[in-house]
């Protein structure tokens, strides 16, 4: 997502505020600037438990619920752009200067792996503890089938014969081998052999004589079905594990979608001006969903679901300037 390597790109200046939040300091509660930089990312690993990441090598913390948070040492000041919790222990995070970070406890603490290379990593996901696939600028593509331990070279032009690289913003895993990725222009690929090699989809956003097309920022999987969003509110799915692609429509006519999540068939996607759209048939139709007017100031950058033990789909969207909105029992509560 465009937002996530603004720093390494020039499109963006940083803006970072502190303002007032919660936080927990030696067991007792405290009111301080907590989150005070730009959020890129969340994943809700329960109904008490979230994180949040972003520039400056910033990560945050909540047990209970999102109503206090707590930074949580990362190890590094690189810009962090993507989490990824495939259950409530085992967690990951990718940044700028080809960082990865695994966690083991729930987010409480982190360690680095090792990459092997300098990418700046833009996405990952994580179909089990074991199977992972991160990538970034430059057509850079890592799988681990380990969990992390050992990290392959998997990057496109190892096995395509492209025009030049492609800054990929989005992946999705959905089989232990089989992943999909997005990017530059619409273009899409997929691997159904954990990378050894890749083949490009046909993508209705590309247009492969004029070699232009519309910026993919994220992809989503649930329930058998690929989802992606991207500039100019564009949004594409498949059903047939990324071999085919066609065009949806969202009602939303805003600039960007930088982020999507589906979970059951229920779904968000957030972007510019503080843009929030709701699916609760898997896609079919969208609704916007009304937010502060303080809100359109900013881009949101990232949305986690996470269906709990009850049933209640719950969640994080964060963005700019440390702002973020919890989802519980079907509201958004925002901060600031």
């Amino acid at each position: 997502m465009l937002m996530r390597w603004a720093s390494w790109t020039g499109f963006v200046v940083t803006l970072a505020c502190c303002f007032t939040a919660w936080s927990e300091v030696d067991g007792q509660e405290a009111v301080g600037p907590l989150v005070d930089v730009n959020l890129f990312a969340s994943a809700t690993l329960g109904a008490d438990r979230s994180v949040m990441v972003g520039d400056r090598g910033k990560l945050f913390l909540s047990e209970d619920g999102a109503r206090t948070w707590k930074q949580v040492e990362s190890g590094t000041k690189s810009a962090l752009a993507a989490v990824c919790f495939p259950n409530a222990l085992q967690g990951w995070v990718v940044g700028q200067g080809g960082v990865i970070l695994h966690s083991e406890d729930g987010g409480r603490t982190w360690a680095a792996q090792s990459a092997g290379v300098n990418a700046y990593f833009l996405d990952l996901d994580f179909l089990d503890p074991v199977h992972g696939v991160a990538v970034g600028a430059e057509s850079t593509v890592l799988v681990t089938v380990d969990g992390g331990r050992t990290w392959k070279n998997a990057s496109l032009s190892r096995s395509l014969d492209l025009d030049e690289e492609i800054n990929l913003f989005g992946v999705a895993v959905m089989e232990p081998h089989k992943a999909c990725v997005a990017g530059d222009r619409g273009r899409i690929f997929r691997t159904e052999d954990g990378g050894e090699s890749w083949e490009e989809a046909e993508s209705p956003l590309y247009d492969e004589e004029m070699m232009e097309g519309s910026i993919l920022y994220s992809i989503a999987y649930d329930s058998g079905v690929l989802y992606a969003v991207g500039i100019d509110g564009v949004f594409v799915t498949s059903e047939d594990l990324g071999k085919t692609w066609k065009q949806g429509q969202t009602g939303f006519s805003g600039p960007e979608l930088y982020s999507i999540d589906v979970v059951g068939g229920e779904g968000f996607a957030v972007g510019s001006g503080g843009h929030v759209i709701r699916t609760s048939d898997g896609g079919s139709t969208w609704g916007v969903v009304e937010v502060p007017d303080r809100l359109m100031r900013f881009w949101l950058s990232g949305v986690g679901l996470h269906r709990n033990s009850s049933g209640e789909v719950c969640g994080l969207m964060v963005g700019q300037e440390g702002v973020f909105g919890h989802l519980t029992d079907g509201v958004i509560s925002w901060i600031p």
